[in-house]
């Protein structure tokens, strides 16, 4: 599924100065150099959806284009530091944590912080993908994040270590145990399509038994551990929740 697009083109090239004029402009002139578009695009945190704002070309055209000099258009999408796939109505899930005692930021930190491979990783996880673009003016609006409902958002570590967790809790206290159990046994080589429907409907609805606060700290830090990892294993992806079960349902 691909990712939803928050704010326009031209909004987005008017945070580093360029206009949608000088965009079809330097688009025109490398137009046989697909490769200088396509890098100019990714540093610049410019989509496939922005681009076909831009050309007035489908997304298709121009997907094909970047395929026929052998680039990958879909990592043009992933420049989100929360969410790269549109959420739709499970959006509401991501939010701030805002928990104290042994589910506060802190704690959860001091818990998962030793178990990923290692430290700098961690720290990793929580900056900004594309500073130059993203910081300039302090905050996070939601196009950099991947949430129509968080804008902005000041642009700190601790606030997206604050949504990562709490956006964590939240996907724990829609599923129950039993809908944990069957997501956890599901075959590795099953079908994704009936994967990503499993976690919807699991994700969708209210779990009948809430677990208690020592149980989800365990959940939380497992599958932070795990997102972490798998986060900086090379797949290209770059948002702290693309790997959870969240991002899995949804991409």
């Amino acid at each position: 599924m691909s990712r939803k697009q928050f704010i326009s083109a031209e909004a987005h090239l008017a945070k580093f100065g360029v206009t949608v004029q000088q965009a079809i402009d330097f688009i025109s002139a490398n137009l046989d150099k697909p490769e200088v578009i396509y890098f100019a695009a990714f540093e610049n945190g410019v989509t496939n959806a922005m681009l076909s704002e831009i050309t007035q070309h489908s997304t298709k055209v121009i997907s094909d284009y970047f395929i026929s000099a052998d680039l990958e258009p879909e990592k043009l999408d992933y420049t989100s530091m929360l969410i790269n796939f549109d959420l739709g109505e499970l959006e509401t899930l991501v939010d701030f944590n805002l928990n104290v005692g042994i589910l506060s930021n802190t704690s959860l930190r001091e818990a998962v912080r030793p178990l990923v491979n290692t430290t700098q990783i961690y720290d990793l996880s929580f900056e900004s993908v594309f500073p130059h673009i993203q910081l300039n003016d302090g905050i996070f609006d939601a196009d950099e994040l991947g949430v129509g409902h968080l804008t902005d958002v000041a642009a700190t570590s601790e606030n997206l270590e604050s949504l990562f967790y709490g956006s964590l809790i939240s996907i724990f206290g829609a599923l129950d145990e039993a809908e944990l159990n069957q997501i956890k046994a599901f075959p590795d080589d099953g079908n994704s399509e009936e994967f990503q429907m499993l976690l919807i409907e699991a994700l969708s609805d209210k779990p009948t038994v809430s677990w208690t606060d020592e149980q989800l700290v365990e959940l939380v830090r497992d599958e932070a551990v795990n997102v972490i990892n798998e986060l900086w294993s090379g797949n290209g992806l770059v948002g702290t929740l693309d790997l959870s079960y969240l991002g899995l349902a949804t991409m």
